[in-house]
């Protein structure tokens, strides 16, 4: 047997046969039966008397207890065989716990953060929303309730990930979410208080590279996964740093920014930082932030005495009407009424009068005037009443034609902008929302609306402001174009622009116990992402960094005319990545036609397979830049693989009906081989009966 096989338990259902026989007495039973329920001593035996030898034909007690196994260094073909049999495996498992929060951006710069469960829940079964379908749906879906398929959504979320040449932060896309299974779980506290729970078979993005978690830390445990000690310090690369002297991370200081009503943006603004690091403080030191939504600012007008409660009290007082006190104030007799219901108080109100009011049974009015004077107002309002096109405020009115107008000068926009190098001519700034402005006005001369020349650049702040105060013409007036940007402060850059990685030092690491994880596959060239704020790599993917490390120091030592290997030599280089076929060692293979013998050159014409894959390998990662994921396509069924497979107790013994007998291939046998003692520990009744009356004889389990 190989040296380097490995199987090890890494979950298992405690007291297995008490489980099955209780779940065989309910069967039969006609009573409930509960945990404390009456157990015989021997309910082992009493297992394998009454449901195994009994041969009653329902074993599905059997398939109650579980137990999972991780399975190292086998050659790869092991795997696509253990799958073929029904079997839950995880390839390669590297996992994550399910309250970790993926990052997304959102197209204005503002992140969303998605716990992964909840993305596998969205990706498998779709959005959270009940809906109900009355009739047959478009690709032949029955009638009832269902939740929508949103994957294509998901698919186009921003994603956000590494570029790992750059070192900066940049967006990629979801190809996939996978639940794994149960694993084991541990918890990495990093300096800056983030957190991130994983596999230790998980890869990290390290200061050093990328690494798995267990082999970063140096971690060690015990036989029921606690730690016990941390052999290596760990940098991990993670999304933004706090800063030793960092203000946001005091307590005290960000409080006193809250207690004077700021807003995230506005406390990110006085230290630096982005409105994003001042929430997540704040999260963390349970202080509440007051709501950053901006709201419409109230002009004042006259005095603004109306606004002071101790004003309004003191006209009140003296008996003023709402009419005077807006009349002392300068401003409407609605704004005095509003401020006065805002702090509470109760206007005066007049006396309403007699019964007999001067109006009543008036049924209409009309103006006593003479033929004279009617005409007289007539010839007055002709000679100084302007309408239409004499009127001073006539600005071209609504015609299609100024429509037209408008069109145009949005469409060549882009070219008088280019023509004043992108630089508002009233202001000086450079860049922002820039608008094309007529000189002299449409209004004041129609044959130069489609003159280019007529057209400057305008930042939409200015060109409003130009408009709303009739400044046409006093612009026009002194216009002198400006062709070099107005000299300011540099402008700080937008949250999230060019966020580059920093290393974290991790100062713990706990032990959680087995929960549910999940994997996460990422599209584009770069296959990570951002959990918990730390750069973890591809979940459900494939790494070689090994076999790349091999295939580069064997084309160096190629290279040297000194360093040739001999056969020996390349077999213990290569053994420790790529399987050697037993059969090739020894020379003979036992077929199902018989005993066969193999050529001695089989094993050269391996090993030269071998070292050519490693070195292409290398080749196409480290030479072409290719990613691991699809440099791995050259690799074949001899590389050693890791991988995570559960049984049940009935799915077990039939893997074992399988796979343990004489002509099976050599390698999975030897699999079986090594799960059988912790078979044997974990059912010892079932086990030994198995053991009797099946092992190696290629009957189907019950």
């Amino acid at each position: 047997m190989d040296s380097l096989f490995q199987v090890v338990v890494l979950n298992q259902t405690p007291d297995p046969e008490r489980v099955i026989y209780q779940a065989m007495h309910q069967d039969y039973s006609p009573g409930f039966v509960t945990p404390e329920g009456r157990i015989p001593e021997q309910y082992g035996e009493a297992v394998v008397r009454h449901l195994l030898e009994g041969n009653r034909g329902h074993y599905g007690p059997l398939e109650h207890p579980q137990i999972t196994f991780g399975v190292g260094y086998f050659p790869h073909a092991v795997m696509q065989q253990a799958r073929t049999h029904r079997v839950g495996i995880s390839f390669d498992v590297q996992c994550l716990a399910g309250s970790t929060e993926v990052t997304f951006v959102r197209g204005s710069g503002e992140l969303r953060k998605i716990k992964i469960a909840d993305l596998y829940d969205l990706w498998v079964n779709g959005e959270k929303a009940v809906r109900e379908r009355k009739q047959q749906g478009r690709k032949g879906e029955p009638p009832g309730t269902y939740r929508r398929d949103c994957k294509t959504r998901l698919k186009k979320m921003r994603l956000r990930v590494l570029n790992e040449n750059t070192g900066n932060f940049e967006i990629g896309h979801i190809r996939e979410v996978v639940c794994s299974g149960d694993q084991p779980v541990y918890r990495l506290t990093l300096s800056d208080g983030k957190t991130l729970d994983c596999t230790t078979n998980h890869r990290l993005y390290t200061s050093q590279g990328w690494q798995r978690m267990g082999d970063a830390v140096g971690l060690m445990v015990d036989a029921n996964h606690q730690v016990l000690a941390l052999t290596k310090d760990c940098e991990l690369m993670t999304n933004g740093v706090v800063r030793p002297d960092a203000l946001y991370s005091q307590r005290n200081w960000l409080k006193a920014q809250i207690d004077q009503g700021l807003t995230a943006r506005q406390i990110a603004a006085r230290c630096g930082s982005s409105a994003e690091v001042i929430r997540h403080w704040a999260k963390h030191f349970q202080l509440r932030l007051p709501s950053g939504r901006r709201r419409g600012r109230k002009t004042m007008v006259g005095n603004g005495l109306y606004r002071n409660k101790a004003w309004l009290q003191d006209q009140l007082a003296q008996g003023r009407h709402v009419d005077e006190m807006a009349a002392l104030a300068g401003c409407s007799i609605e704004a005095v009424k509003k401020w006065a219901y805002a702090h509470g108080l109760t206007l005066n109100k007049r006396s309403p009068g007699g019964d007999s009011p001067w109006n009543k049974g008036v049924k209409g009015y009309k103006l006593a005037l003479s033929p004279e004077s009617l005409e007289r107002r007539r010839v007055n309002a002709k000679a100084f009443t302007k309408r239409g096109a004499d009127s001073i405020f006539w600005k071209g009115g609504t015609a299609t034609e100024r429509e037209v107008i408008g069109a145009w000068t949005r469409q060549i926009a882009p070219q008088v902008h280019a023509k004043f190098n992108y630089i508002c001519q009233c202001c000086g700034e450079s860049g922002g929302n820039l608008h094309a402005h007529h000189l002299v006005p449409v209004y004041a001369d129609r044959s130069l609306a489609y003159e280019f020349e007529n057209l400057v650049s305008l930042c939409r702040p200015c060109h409003a402001h130009l408009h709303h105060n009739h400044l046409e013409a006093e612009f026009a007036k002194a216009f002198q174009p400006i062709l070099e940007p107005k000299l300011c402060a540099a402008k700080p850059k937008s949250p999230g622009r060019k966020l580059k990685a920093k290393p974290v030092k991790v100062v713990a690491v706990d032990y959680l116990g087995v929960q549910t994880t999940y994997d996460l596959e990422v599209e584009g060239p770069w296959h990570n992402f951002v959990a918990n704020g730390v750069v973890v790599h591809n979940s459900f993917r494939y790494t070689g960094q090994q076999i790349s490390a091999l295939g580069k120091s064997l084309i160096e030592g190629s290279e040297d005319p000194h360093a040739s290997l001999t056969r020996v030599q390349l077999e213990a280089k290569l053994e420790t990545l790529f399987y050697l076929p037993e059969t090739v060692k020894e020379g003979t293979a036992k077929t199902r036609q018989g005993i066969k013998p193999i050529a001695p050159e089989a094993l050269d014409i391996i090993l030269e397979q071998y070292r050519n894959q490693a070195i292409a390998y290398y080749r196409l990662v480290e030479e072409c830049g290719l990613p691991y994921e699809d440099a791995r396509n050259i690799l074949g069924y001899g590389i050693r693989q890791h991988f995570v497979v559960s049984f049940n107790c009935r799915s077990l013994m039939h893997f074992l009906d399988l796979r343990a007998k004489e002509d099976a291939q050599r390698e999975i046998q030897h699999l079986c081989e090594l799960i059988w003692p912790h078979f044997e520990a974990w059912c010892p009744h079932v086990a030994a009966w198995y053991r009797k009356n099946r092992w190696g004889r290629a009957r189907l389990s019950p």
